[in-house]
């Protein structure tokens, strides 16, 4: 049984109530789910509390997807760095409730590194000004006058949305470079639902009035200067998060991979799974389906092929992939920061996490730095295809570039790389989205949850969130628009 009991209020939908852990036998009802990331597991969760265990297919060997924290001797790592920040009570107290003492908060610091200088971020206007000095700050200033008078950007990019809100000069600063490392695509062919999403709430007429008169900020929707972290990292939270799921009786099938998912057009009716480590391959029956993997790679393995149009529409909708190269330090002290954001167009390093400054506990020896050093990528270029020794190599190279003396002090490192992680908002991924909604709607027995299954750039939060509603549309035969629900990002970033 669970030791803990906890109740909680999906926002204006009735109490679900998590605390029952009920015995079932998993193939008496044939519920699946696809994918042990966030969404998935919140799902099986909440689907065990109301006696309806599942059965979880993974294709890792572990839950969590990028929320899992790799052990490397004795050292901690992220796959990426995840805050734990949300204005879900639900969420909050699911975290609260399942790690207790071992959720840390932690006082953010963040900069941006451009031109051999540290940026605050979110910006500030008194450093920035400072950083820029007085003639590049004055024409920022004019540039900003001058977007928010004329608007001469075209709102429906990235671009032009980011123009005509900072003004050309900033965008340039601050923008157009690092938003090139994580798309690889140029501003102008961006949705600006990627800015409106992720970095609304940021303004530059606020920041002035904070800095020159004091200004309190309310309720702003950007960056918070706190957070909460797991002692020992995410994946801290989503062992302890799988182990009170399978308590519920709900069973988790790792290292495992769905090849194909056989429909008669109105349901799904059974999934083709290959065991990775036996290389052998099986089919399960199903009554219900909810999937969390790819929306294009879900599609893509329907049995009949679904029409031309919907296989058209997936084939465009396409994702960016992230590649990260840790390495331990021989040195006490690096930097302060949890991360540092990597304008400088003279390297491909996006984005440097500093594990130790996230908890102390992530580092085996406090007198050594463990770094995670991030790279967004695509499947199959040449920093992907390029082999770990030499990447760890090229890593270091870039690290030393921008100021961080590393080379000699290096002590191990390792690489991980994830396919599929970030979907991009190009002009018309909304018309191919909604082709390929359209098709999904029509099968009575399936749900699509979490970022890549909704091809929507969610927090792991709200990933969450749409597994815990997906569960209860099935549980108590309701509708809630998975696609719709958390579109308005709580807490921003870039």
């Amino acid at each position: 049984m669970i030791k803990r009991c906890c109740t909680f209020e999906i926002e204006r939908i009735e109490t679900i109530d998590f605390g029952k852990g009920l015995s079932m036998n998993i193939h008496k009802d044939r519920v699946i789910i696809i994918g042990a990331g966030p969404a998935g597991i919140a799902c099986a969760f909440a689907l065990g509390s109301k006696g309806k265990p599942s059965l979880v297919i993974e294709r890792d060997e572990e839950a969590g997807g990028l929320c899992r924290t790799i052990d490397y001797s004795g050292y901690l790592f992220d796959i990426g760095g995840h805050r734990f920040l949300s204005k879900s009570d639900v969420i909050n107290r699911l975290w609260n409730e399942t790690l207790g003492d071992e959720l840390l908060k932690v006082q953010r610091l963040s900069r941006i590194y451009y031109k051999k200088k540290l940026f605050k971020y979110p910006l500030s206007f008194l450093n920035t000004f400072w950083n820029l000095g007085m003639i590049e700050s004055f024409r920022c200033i004019v540039s900003y006058m001058y977007c928010k008078l004329v608007r001469p950007g075209d709102d429906k990019t990235f671009e032009g949305w980011i123009t005509n809100r900072f003004g050309k000069r900033l965008y340039d600063i601050f923008f157009n470079t690092y938003t090139m490392k994580v798309w690889d695509v140029p501003c102008k062919d961006i949705s600006a639902d990627w800015a409106v999403q992720r970095i609304r709430g940021l303004s530059l007429r606020v920041a002035m009035k904070k800095a020159l008169l004091g200004t309190k900020i309310r309720n702003t929707k950007a960056i918070y200067e706190e957070f909460y972290y797991p002692r020992k990292g995410p994946g801290q939270f989503y062992k302890k998060f799988k182990e009170l799921t399978t308590q519920l009786g709900t069973q988790f099938l790792c290292n495992n991979k769905v090849t194909c998912i056989k429909h008669d057009g109105q349901r799904m009716y059974s999934i083709m799974v290959k065991d990775d480590q036996e290389n052998t391959e099986s089919e399960i029956e199903i009554d219900y389906l909810f999937s969390s993997i790819p929306l294009p790679i879900f599609v893509r393995s329907m049995l009949p092929s679904p029409p031309s149009d919907v296989l058209f529409a997936a084939e465009r909708l396409r994702f960016r992939s992230f590649l990260i190269v840790n390495v331990i330090i021989d040195k006490e002290n690096l930097f302060p920061d949890q991360w540092i954001y990597v304008h400088s167009p003279e390297v491909r390093l996006a984005r440097i996490q500093n594990y130790k400054n996230w908890s102390p506990d992530m580092t085996a020896d406090p007198k050594r730095t463990s770094l995670g050093l991030e790279y967004f990528c695509t499947e199959g270029d040449d920093l992907w295809q390029m082999n770990d020794v030499d990447l760890i190599d090229y890593a270091v190279k870039e690290l030393e570039r921008i100021g961080i003396k590393s080379r000699k002090r290096l002590i191990n490192g390792f690489v991980i790389r994830k396919a599929n992680c970030y979907p991009i908002y190009s002009l018309e991924y909304q018309k191919h989205l909604r082709v390929i909604q359209d098709y999904l709607r029509q099968f009575l027995n399936f749900q699509t949850i979490g970022r890549a299954g909704l091809f929507r750039y969610d927090n792991s939060d709200q990933a969450m969130l749409s597994g815990i509603l997906a569960a209860k549309n099935y549980l108590e035969n309701s509708f809630v628009d998975l696609w719709g629900s958390g579109a308005e990002q709580e807490y921003l970033e870039m």
